[in-house]
């Protein structure tokens, strides 16, 4: 089902969180995204964020840099629920101060985790991220759904994509986990990220934290549920660090396909595909760092 999405007047998003701080940069970078996404309609002014990487301490540093208050925060969405995009959570939230809706997939607190080469947690981290509990004390409301939510003019989760949904060369996931599902131990595809994409004048734009469920898979997802077949830019990590160059070069030929103008990435993309982006959209690729401001 097409919704009626509406669109946003203006968007600025500033990279508060990533990998890399940039050259000669005051900012602090550590494993990890987060976004502060500003958007403007109808005189409105609301402030997202996406994700709150490893670590509360450099985003809040790097908060301070930009002038920005966190108190101003409205909504926060926490793409999934991998340690480098919710340990920062407890926090800033104690610094956000006031009750604030927090979008997420309802698996959000499952119990993941890595074999290899030991066993690695993989989920929200108790002590920096907070337990359900401990952020209802602070003001969090969880809206937890695996259905799309439009949060306001322009602008909607993309919810959870099904293996239906995904493109036939993002069907298997670019990461090995496991999760515990009533005691048993199973594979865990990810299910629970969901992505944010904004409809501006200039077309969608699509915000993915580390895309595990397939980052063309998730801009198709953008396209189905506004009926907007115009892309103006895909934004986040990829997860290609660990992807063959077959599966580099299919995911840029799908963003060549679907008309995509920029693209801005990092984080877990690697080195590898970020130089294919590079090299194949030239002055229309830029790379992610902390500090960046992206206006659209």
């Amino acid at each position: 089902m097409v919704v009626d999405v509406g669109t946003a007047d203006k968007l600025r998003i500033y990279v508060l969180a990533e990998d890399y701080a940039g050259y000669n940069s005051p900012f602090l970078a550590q494993h990890g995204i987060s976004f502060l996404i500003e958007v403007k309609f109808n005189g409105n002014t609301r402030r997202i964020l996406f994700d709150v990487g490893s670590y509360a301490e450099p985003v809040l540093f790097n908060m301070e840099l930009l002038s920005i208050d966190p108190k101003t925060v409205d909504m926060i969405i926490l793409s999934h629920s991998h340690f480098d995009h919710t340990g920062g959570l407890l926090g800033i939230m104690k610094k956000i101060n006031k009750e604030v809706p927090i979008f997420a997939h309802p698996e959000i607190f499952k119990v993941s985790f890595a074999t290899e080469p030991e066993f690695t947690y993989a989920g929200i981290p108790p002590l920096r991220g907070g337990s359900k509990g401990e952020i209802e004390k602070l003001g969090g409301i969880w809206v937890l759904s695996r259905d799309p939510i439009r949060l306001m003019p322009g602008v909607f989760t993309l919810g959870e994509v099904s293996k239906e949904e995904k493109v036939g060369f993002e069907k298997n996931v670019t990461i090995s986990l496991y999760k515990l599902e009533k005691g048993r131990l199973v594979p865990d595809e990810v299910e629970d990220e969901i992505g944010l994409a904004i409809n501006t004048k200039k077309g969608l734009v699509v915000i993915g934290g580390c895309s595990h469920p397939g980052i063309v898979s998730m801009t198709r997802k953008a396209i189905k549920i506004s009926g907007i077949d115009q892309v103006y830019a895909v934004v986040g990590g990829f997860h290609l660090i660990s992807a063959d160059e077959e599966r580099i070069q299919k995911t840029v030929e799908a963003f060549k396909e679907l008309g995509v103008k920029k693209i801005y990435t990092g984080h877990c993309t690697g080195l590898r595909a970020e130089a294919t982006f590079a090299r194949e959209f030239g002055k229309n690729f830029e790379k992610l760092h902390s500090g960046k401001v992206i206006e659209i």
